[in-house]
């Protein structure tokens, strides 16, 4: 005998000539005669697929108003600012991930710069305690265009939206607005810009690139870390105590660091560092 694909065995055999075809309805046979148990499969799988198709349809629908997935650097030096973007993106983005946030201004120019960690976009505050937003978005953009920069702030967008331009940003937003940030987020995502006077990626990227990088990376980590308590307004003794170095110590790393920065005093390297004072070449 043979087996049909419901797993029920055929009983051509056993069905008169008529059943067979020979009265010219090839394979039909008796209404009356036709297996119970198979009746009931052929009804269960007409009602499964009743009750299947409009579920499709709409995982169908679902899958349509999805987009595909945007993923996002975070940099700020607030922590709850960090958690609000945080938490704003995941609510109001379904098609976006955040794949990490920091503090640290060298940290966020590292991972972006590195393939297996850099973002679709990176937000990044523009005032901050270690290095600027300004520094930041431009030593990314000098070296790729790979990654938007959209620069988020609490000041007033006219402080900073022409820096940002020039420093390759790809717009600016209010920092506590969710709803402007998602739409600016989804348009440098796409490729484009938000606000008036700035550049693509690619455009940036092709007008700073092959610039200097911006001393403020030339600085080893121990000199950077030096640099950020200096900027908080510690003195030499502090920042000793700080990075647990004796003094002498700590006054080489300031040494170093006053002297890679290009500059001849603790206050001009504060300003340089800070973004107060910027290395624009």
């Amino acid at each position: 005998m043979m087996t049909g694909n419901d797993g029920l065995q055929s009983r051509d055999a056993e069905w008169p000539d008529s059943a067979n075809g020979r009265d010219g309805h090839a394979g039909q046979r008796p209404v009356d005669q036709q297996p119970t148990g198979q009746q009931s499969v052929d009804q269960q799988s007409v009602n499964q697929q009743s009750v299947n198709q409009p579920k499709a349809q709409e995982t169908a629908g679902q899958s349509r108003m999805i987009r595909p997935i945007v993923t996002i650097g975070l940099l700020d030096n607030d922590e709850f600012s960090l958690a609000f973007l945080e938490r704003s993106i995941g609510e109001l983005m379904p098609e976006a991930r955040v794949i990490w946030k920091t503090t640290s201004g060298r940290d966020a120019v590292a991972r972006c710069l590195d393939t297996a960690q850099s973002p679709n976009v990176l937000l990044t505050d523009m005032s901050m305690d270690e290095l600027s937003g300004l520094v930041v978005a431009r030593t990314i953009r000098i070296q790729t265009a790979r990654v938007a920069i959209l620069a988020v702030t609490s000041f007033s967008l006219a402080v900073y939206a022409g820096k940002a331009a020039e420093a390759g940003a790809q717009g600016i937003v209010p920092k506590s607005v969710e709803s402007p940030i998602i739409r600016a987020i989804r348009t440098v995502a796409a490729g484009g810009t938000w606000g008036e006077g700035f550049d693509t990626a690619a455009a940036a990227h092709a007008r700073l690139g092959g610039r200097r990088v911006p001393r403020q990376f030339l600085l080893s980590d121990r000199e950077a870390e030096a640099m950020n308590l200096c900027s908080r307004g510690l003195g030499t003794e502090q920042i000793a105590g700080e990075m647990q170095v004796s003094v002498s110590t700590a006054k080489t790393y300031l040494t170093r660091a006053i002297h890679k920065l290009g500059v001849t005093s603790r206050g001009q390297a504060v300003a340089l560092w800070t973004g107060a004072a910027e290395d624009e070449r």
